[in-house]
């Protein structure tokens, strides 16, 4: 099994496990941690959408 690491797009964080998102104007999908992720669903209710869950063990 692979290991692999990806940098949230607002903190810059180095980790295993991100959430594929978009919210406000970004039209491009971005990967965030959990952290950033509430602060995000919390702050722009409106405009965010889930995209699913990137994990850094692939099989």
């Amino acid at each position: 099994m692979r290991v692999r690491t990806k940098e949230c797009f607002r903190c810059n964080e180095p980790k295993e496990v991100l959430y594929r998102c978009r919210y406000e104007e970004l039209k491009d999908w971005v990967f965030l941690c959990g952290k950033c992720l509430n602060e995000v669903k919390s702050s722009y209710p409106e405009s965010y959408q889930y995209g699913g869950t990137w994990k850094s063990k692939k099989r």
